[in-house]
């Protein structure tokens, strides 16, 4: 069975670490990976569809759209690269910057979608390590901070999501969070007996 260091993938440079991960917790969290990808890039594609019909202008929408693009690429860069750290980044720069712009675009600091931003900390924790966790804790934090900033200086432009959206961007908002969180709770347990089990069989005597 064959460990990686992850020092030693494309990626993987901003933190050290010594943790050894063998092929089969690789291929765990690529699991992982494709079903996050999955229900992620169900929420993204839908907020497209919200940007594209009920934001004022066409901006947000072609901004969805090539984020969304990118984000399916995920599964790919994994195997492209074997670098986790890369293909965790995939996923939560293209989240992050979609909603993002798409908070600004309607209603900066006041608008529901930046609460999104919250989730993506935890997308990379559960793929990567705690160091890329707490970096894009940091991230996360400064783009809310940053939201704040431009609201108190009045540089949020007026809100461009029609009335006739708004309870859609709701809806969305609070069943995404309902499936993401209850989805990373199971994440969560499984990867608990996962690495629970991983390390038992590991000191388990073997039987000749």
């Amino acid at each position: 069975m064959t460990n990686v260091r992850h020092q030693d993938v494309p990626g993987n440079w901003l933190f050290s670490s010594s943790v050894l991960e063998n092929e089969e917790i690789l291929n765990y969290k690529f699991r992982l990976l494709l079903t996050i990808n999955f229900v992620t890039a169900l929420v993204m594609w839908m907020y497209v569809f919200i940007a594209s019909f009920f934001v004022a202008g066409s901006t947000e929408g072609y901004i969805g759209f090539v984020c969304s693009v990118l984000h399916v690429f995920s599964p790919l860069i994994y195997r492209w690269t074997r670098s986790m750290p890369l293909a965790a980044y995939n996923v939560v720069a293209t989240g992050f910057v979609f909603q993002t712009t798409f908070a600004y675009r309607t209603g900066g600091f006041y608008s529901p979608t930046l609460i999104w931003v919250a989730v993506l900390p935890l997308i990379v924790g559960i793929l990567t390590s705690k160091a890329h966790a707490i970096l894009w804790t940091m991230i996360s934090a400064s783009a809310v901070v940053v939201m704040f900033y431009l609201q108190q200086a009045n540089l949020i432009p007026p809100d461009q999501l029609l009335e006739s959206g708004r309870a859609t961007v709701q809806f969305m908002i609070a069943l995404g969070l309902i499936i993401l969180v209850g989805g990373f709770t199971l994440f969560f347990i499984e990867l608990g007996y996962f690495f629970y089990n991983n390390r038992f069989q590991a000191k388990s005597p073997v039987d000749p």
